[in-house]
């Protein structure tokens, strides 16, 4: 039996590499490699993620309410945002 169904070129997009990346997590309180996950624990994360764009959410409502939180850094944050925004469109408009 022949193993070329393998033999992906180097060009195909799913054969490049990629960074590494990591997810916080919460029931631990500490960063995680995405590739120690394990599959359940990734589709979980993944959908978690998916509702909190959905919902245009930065910080999940659970999270919002504890003290760590605090309204005035949050507004700050819109207001940086909001700024980027505004260079963003000024150098469209130049």
């Amino acid at each position: 039996m022949s193993e070329d169904f393998l033999d992906f070129p180097k060009t195909d997009e799913t054969q490049q590499s990629t960074p590494e990346e990591q997810y916080f997590s919460r029931s631990k309180n500490t960063w995680l490699y995405v590739s120690d996950m394990s599959d359940m624990h990734v589709r979980r994360a993944f959908k978690r993620l998916l509702r909190m764009i959905r919902l245009g959410q930065l910080v999940e409502l659970s999270d919002a309410n504890k003290e760590t939180f605090k309204r005035a850094d949050i507004l700050q944050e819109v207001n940086n945002i909001k700024s980027h925004c505004d260079n963003i469109a000024d150098k469209l408009n130049d």
